[in-house]
């Protein structure tokens, strides 16, 4: 099941590649390398935008995300944002969350720019992974570092910014 959309985009697989800051694209069906590209320091992670129009890089040490067009495989201008090791987006679409890990805050960032609206400290070591409850009323972060988690009640009302 996919979004019509969507049907025409390349079927691809993008690996970040965290020693040589780079990510790799591949085609699925053949197995072989399109192309390898750079990006910020220390990609992490590759996370598709709320609504599918944007692959975004996490560049955890280059303190950037990088764009990659699903349509056409290539990279964008990188965007500055403090400390990305995760990236998520609120079940409405309407902010995107990073998980800033060594800053120990969630930043919510309008999810087309990525402008800043609003940190969320968190009282654990290394802020990670993080999901929703399916009726996105409560989301719960895992804090790798510290044997706790963090979850948040009425999550709409918190994360609407300040």
């Amino acid at each position: 099941m996919m979004k019509p959309k969507w049907a025409r985009d390349p079927y691809r697989i993008y690996v970040p590649n965290s020693v040589s800051d780079t990510v790799t694209e591949i085609n699925p069906r053949t197995y072989q390398v399109i192309r390898t590209f750079a990006v910020g320091g220390q990609p992490n992670h590759v996370t598709p935008s709320w609504n599918g129009s944007v692959l975004w890089v996490n560049n955890t040490d280059g303190y950037s995300l990088t764009p990659i067009s699903p349509k056409t495989g290539r990279p964008g201008r990188p965007v500055p944002v403090a400390d990305p090791y995760n990236l998520y987006f609120t079940p409405d679409g309407k902010n995107a969350m990073v998980m800033a890990e060594a800053l120990a805050r969630i930043d919510f960032r309008n999810p087309h720019t990525m402008r800043l609206r609003y940190s969320m400290p968190v009282p654990c070591a290394g802020v990670n992974h993080l999901d929703f409850t399916a009726d996105g009323r409560y989301a719960v972060a895992s804090c790798e570092f510290s044997a706790s988690c963090c979850g948040s009640t009425s999550a709409n009302a918190r994360w609407k910014g300040p």
